[in-house]
Protein backbone atom coordinates (compact mmCIF):
# COMPACT_ATOMS: atom_id res chain seq x y z
CA UNK A 1 0.00 0.00 0.00
CA UNK A 2 1.54 3.28 -1.12
CA UNK A 3 1.16 6.37 0.97
CA UNK A 4 -0.10 9.53 -0.57
CA UNK A 5 2.11 12.51 0.42
CA UNK A 6 -0.85 14.90 0.14
CA UNK A 7 -2.88 13.12 2.81
CA UNK A 8 -0.07 12.54 5.28
CA UNK A 9 0.84 15.19 7.78
CA UNK A 10 4.33 16.47 7.34
CA UNK A 11 6.03 18.26 10.19
CA UNK A 12 9.26 19.99 9.40
CA UNK A 13 11.93 19.10 11.99
CA UNK A 14 12.93 21.99 14.20
CA UNK A 15 16.45 23.25 13.75
CA UNK A 16 18.80 24.67 16.29
CA UNK A 17 19.78 23.70 19.75
CA UNK A 18 17.32 21.54 21.75
CA UNK A 19 15.63 23.19 24.72
CA UNK A 20 17.05 22.57 28.18
CA UNK A 21 14.93 20.76 30.79
CA UNK A 22 12.96 23.07 33.10
CA UNK A 23 15.34 22.76 36.04
CA UNK A 24 18.37 23.72 33.97
CA UNK A 25 17.01 26.80 32.21
CA UNK A 26 18.46 30.14 33.23
CA UNK A 27 15.42 32.36 33.63
CA UNK A 28 16.64 35.18 35.90
CA UNK A 29 18.81 37.97 34.52
CA UNK A 30 21.08 40.09 36.71
CA UNK A 31 22.56 43.35 35.52
CA UNK A 32 26.07 44.05 36.82
CA UNK A 33 28.16 47.19 36.54
CA UNK A 34 31.97 47.23 36.58
CA UNK A 35 34.51 50.00 36.91
CA UNK A 36 37.07 50.46 34.13
CA UNK A 37 39.83 48.46 35.82
CA UNK A 38 37.72 45.37 36.57
CA UNK A 39 36.01 45.53 33.18
CA UNK A 40 39.45 45.53 31.53
CA UNK A 41 40.30 42.42 33.57
CA UNK A 42 37.12 40.73 32.32
CA UNK A 43 37.97 41.62 28.73
CA UNK A 44 41.46 40.13 29.12
CA UNK A 45 39.97 36.96 30.57
CA UNK A 46 37.47 36.79 27.68
CA UNK A 47 40.31 37.06 25.18
CA UNK A 48 42.34 34.41 27.02
CA UNK A 49 39.48 31.91 27.40
CA UNK A 50 37.49 32.64 24.25
CA UNK A 51 34.24 32.66 26.26
CA UNK A 52 31.59 35.40 26.22
CA UNK A 53 31.50 37.87 29.12
CA UNK A 54 28.16 36.56 30.35
CA UNK A 55 29.57 33.03 30.70
CA UNK A 56 32.63 34.31 32.54
CA UNK A 57 30.54 36.31 35.02
CA UNK A 58 28.16 33.35 35.49
CA UNK A 59 31.00 30.90 36.19
CA UNK A 60 32.63 33.33 38.61
CA UNK A 61 29.35 33.84 40.47
CA UNK A 62 28.42 30.17 40.64
CA UNK A 63 31.81 28.41 40.89
CA UNK A 64 34.13 31.17 42.07
CA UNK A 65 36.53 30.53 39.18
CA UNK A 66 36.63 30.23 35.39
CA UNK A 67 38.15 27.11 33.91
CA UNK A 68 40.54 28.23 31.23
CA UNK A 69 41.61 26.11 28.27
CA UNK A 70 45.12 24.65 28.14
CA UNK A 71 47.76 26.92 26.68
CA UNK A 72 49.43 25.80 23.46
CA UNK A 73 52.65 25.02 25.31
CA UNK A 74 50.86 22.99 27.97
CA UNK A 75 48.89 21.09 25.31
CA UNK A 76 52.14 20.22 23.53
CA UNK A 77 53.57 19.00 26.86
CA UNK A 78 50.54 16.77 27.35
CA UNK A 79 50.97 15.32 23.85
CA UNK A 80 54.67 14.75 24.54
CA UNK A 81 53.81 12.96 27.79
CA UNK A 82 51.34 10.72 25.94
CA UNK A 83 53.96 9.68 23.40
CA UNK A 84 56.52 9.10 26.17
CA UNK A 85 54.02 6.95 28.05
CA UNK A 86 53.59 4.88 24.90
CA UNK A 87 57.38 4.52 24.60
CA UNK A 88 57.59 3.49 28.25
CA UNK A 89 54.98 0.79 27.71
CA UNK A 90 56.97 -0.53 24.76
CA UNK A 91 60.15 -0.57 26.84
CA UNK A 92 58.37 -2.41 29.66
CA UNK A 93 57.14 -5.01 27.16
CA UNK A 94 60.65 -5.39 25.75
CA UNK A 95 62.10 -5.66 29.28
CA UNK A 96 59.72 -8.54 30.04
CA UNK A 97 60.83 -10.35 26.90
CA UNK A 98 64.58 -9.77 26.91
CA UNK A 99 65.38 -8.62 30.45
CA UNK A 100 65.79 -5.22 32.03
CA UNK A 101 69.51 -4.95 31.26
CA UNK A 102 68.74 -4.75 27.53
CA UNK A 103 66.57 -1.61 27.92
CA UNK A 104 68.17 -0.04 31.00
CA UNK A 105 69.88 2.86 29.19
CA UNK A 106 66.82 3.77 27.09
CA UNK A 107 64.65 3.63 30.21
CA UNK A 108 66.98 6.06 32.02
CA UNK A 109 66.95 8.46 29.05
CA UNK A 110 63.17 8.34 28.86
CA UNK A 111 62.79 8.92 32.60
CA UNK A 112 65.02 12.03 32.32
CA UNK A 113 62.88 13.35 29.45
CA UNK A 114 59.69 12.71 31.44
CA UNK A 115 61.16 14.58 34.43
CA UNK A 116 61.97 17.60 32.21
CA UNK A 117 58.44 17.69 30.79
CA UNK A 118 56.95 17.42 34.29
CA UNK A 119 59.04 20.41 35.39
CA UNK A 120 57.73 22.42 32.40
CA UNK A 121 54.14 21.44 33.20
CA UNK A 122 54.52 22.38 36.87
CA UNK A 123 55.81 25.83 35.83
CA UNK A 124 52.75 26.36 33.62
CA UNK A 125 50.29 25.47 36.35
Amino acid sequence: MESNPQTQEYSKPKGGRPKLPNGQQRTHAVKVYFDEENYAKLLKRRKRTGKPLSSIVYELAVNGYVREPLSKELASCVRAMASMANNLNQLAHEAHLSGYAAVEERTRELSEKIAKVLVRVSREL
